[in-house]
């Protein structure tokens, strides 16, 4: 640790917090053009999301993510917040709930758990602003470069040949990673969803304890348990932020009263958010959807189907204006909108070479979804039976357990039930939660205290151990994730140590610049992508140009498909990938195993074997034992 290490630290630190403000700011001046004055903190955050993930699907169309751009774009956004008097109440905050949060009636106990809460959110953004580690399969050979590429060349640049890239986000999550670029390294590229995230969590957390009308311990225990439960994070793929906005999304729903325009802008605010979350990764869609059709079913049933149609048309009408600028930037680069629901585009599935993902046995998905699907069934019957038909604030938290559950069963079956938890989670979190508020409104209200105090109990009890099993889980290392990432975040520890930084420098100085390039590299983020042409085939073979990658035929093949697309040259970390051909064969036996994973493992091990063929017979411009660059047009001994 160093003077340096620590200002860095700091630095990281304050920046993820002016980004926070001037996201925020585009929330209040948003809202301003609506006639809402003087906004709270959480409504001009929540709404602010979707502003500028708007904003800059704009400036992607218009390859305008220049470092000035951004510049302006964040400061315009913090000047917003300061102009418009952002508030920690808000005018829209209800007036029985406007009083001092924390009286001087809180007990002891209160107040101790209320430390221990600020003391969890301290230690766990401090750990937020640089990665423990990062996922081999997916950090290093995409979601690491795409943020990299996009600030480089200033647009979210096609990549046909990347799997990743048409399968888990339009492209939002990788502009305010980009933001964060602006000012910090890569090692602080995460900062967007984790630190920004737990920012907006703990800004949600005391709000909604105000909205929902919880008492102060009340609000207390929620805010202890939205943040001592760790969202799980196996990659770079967002998951806080989505599931600090999915709690957003239950806080407009249940302040739309307290909003201007009958509603109609509060729906419009919904699915706002309901598209920043959808720009995301492309299952979280499903969720919102779900969630904002309950919502819409609500409001008919309370106010009838008119009520119903504007509210569901007004929410689609602003998911379309923050998600259109990416889906049209999306179909120029993958070849679709929004995958896979508005077509397949380039990925695999629509050339018919290997079966889709939710082409797996019934008895397999089953077993897969169930465990997950269940609970949530559960809460949402519970929820069903407890709630008032007339309550909206009730309604706006069932709506969301109804998405939890809906939404992880379609896309449990869309995916044949592959990583159920981690494509479904950021929506289970709040869903699982939320039902403690449920419990806690019916003792406040109940004459039968004593009951409802139990299960409200209950289920902080159901979701402590479930926060404990999940900061144990191995898999993603939750626990680890803290003193490993203060570690490195204070010692500024890079993701790659010089020496490998030096090997990539090395090996592009050697490739011509008068053709395109296809790189299948353990490092993707190492790349310059202003000195060549760089297509990124992070799982080469599962994604491609129309007719498709040629899978099942030999290196000439790919030879042959490559240079037909104007691709000359192509690297290969065959050191880097030596490991995945391993362990494959036993994956490939492994019956337990999805459609999904079985095939994007027969796919890659398949194009490994193309690339070690073309090894031999094309001539090398660089090989340095570990990595080669091919030169695809000239044979082996050629000049």
């Amino acid at each position: 640790m160093t003077l340096a290490s620590l200002l860095h630290f700091a630095e990281a630190l304050l920046w993820s917090a002016l980004l926070f403000v001037s996201i925020a700011g585009y929330g209040a001046i948003c809202l301003r053009l609506f006639h809402l004055r003087r906004p709270s903190l959480t409504l001009a955050a929540t709404t602010g999301f979707g502003v500028v993930i708007f904003l800059g699907g704009c400036l992607n169309l218009l390859h305008a993510l220049t470092p000035a751009v951004l510049w302006a774009l964040i400061l315009v956004g913090a000047v917003g917040t300061l102009l418009l008097r952002i508030t920690i109440f808000g005018s829209e905050m209800p007036e029985e709930t406007s009083s001092n949060p924390f009286p001087s009636s809180l007990s002891r106990g209160s107040w101790l758990l209320l430390f221990f809460v600020v003391l969890i959110f301290v230690v766990r953004v401090g750990a937020s602003v640089r990665a423990g580690q990062y996922q081999a399969s997916d950090d290093h050979n995409y979601y690491l470069g795409a943020p990299v590429k996009m600030f480089q060349l200033h647009y979210h640049a096609a990549d046909p040949f990347s799997d990743r890239r048409i399968l888990n986000s339009i492209g939002g999550s990788y502009f305010l990673e980009t933001l964060v670029l602006l000012a910090r390294p890569i090692e602080n590229v995460q900062m967007a969803d984790r630190t920004i995230g737990l920012i907006l969590l703990a800004v949600l957390a005391y709000s909604l304890g105000r909205t929902l009308r919880l008492t102060p311990t009340q609000r207390t225990v929620f805010a202890f348990l939205v943040l001592f439960t760790p969202q799980v994070q196996f990659n770079t793929t967002f998951v806080i932020l989505p599931s600090a906005l999915f709690f957003g999304l239950v806080y407009l729903a249940a302040n739309r009263k307290a909003l201007p325009a009958n509603g109609t802008v509060a729906a419009v605010l919904l699915g706002s958010v309901a598209g920043a979350i959808g720009t995301m990764k492309s299952t979280y869609l499903v969720h919102s959807v779900i969630f904002v059709v309950a919502i819409a079913i609500y409001h008919a049933r309370r106010s009838g189907w008119a009520a119903g149609a504007k509210t569901l048309l007004s929410a689609a009408l602003g998911a379309f204006l923050v998600m259109a600028p990416w889906m049209i930037a999306n179909h120029s680069a993958s070849g679709t909108f929004f995958y896979p629901t508005l077509g397949l585009g380039y990925h695999y599935d629509a050339y018919g070479i290997y079966p889709s993902a939710s082409a797996g046995g019934l008895p397999l998905v089953v077993h897969k979804v169930l465990p997950f699907s269940l609970p949530l069934l559960l809460i949402f019957i519970a929820e069903w039976f407890l709630i008032a038909r007339d309550d909206e604030q009730g309604n706006a938290i069932l709506a969301l357990s109804a998405a939890a559950f809906a939404g992880t069963i379609l896309v449990g079956i869309a995916t044949g039930g592959d990583q159920v938890r981690r494509y479904n989670y950021p929506c289970i979190l709040p869903a699982i939660i939320l039902l403690y508020v449920v419990f806690c409104r019916r003792a406040n209200t109940s004459s039968e205290t004593r009951r409802w105090r139990l299960l409200e109990t209950c289920t902080v009890l159901f979701t402590v151990v479930a926060a404990i099993s999940i900061w144990g889980n191995g898999l993603s290392n939750e626990f680890m994730q803290i003193p490993w990432s203060l570690g490195f975040s204070l010692h500024d520890t890079p993701i790659v140590p010089p020496e490998v930084k030096a090997e990539y420098a090395a090996m592009q100085r050697a490739i011509p610049t008068d053709s395109s390039v296809l790189a299948t590299v353990d490092d993707s983020f190492l790349l310059d992508f202003r000195s060549h042409d760089i297509n990124v085939a992070d799982f080469p073979g599962a994604a491609g140009l129309p007719p498709g990658w040629p899978s099942r035929q030999g290196g000439e093949s790919v030879a042959r498909y490559l240079l037909a697309n104007h691709i000359r040259y192509l690297i290969y970390d065959h050191a880097g990938f030596a490991g995945d051909e391993a362990i494959a064969p036993q994956y490939l036996a492994d019956p337990t195993r999805t459609v999904w994973f079985h095939t994007e493992i027969a796919i890659t091990l398949h194009s490994y074997h193309q690339f070690e063929d073309l090894a031999r017979t094309r001539r090398h411009l660089y090989d340095d034992g570990k990595m080669y660059v091919l030169d695809l047009a000239a044979p082996a001994g050629g000049l």
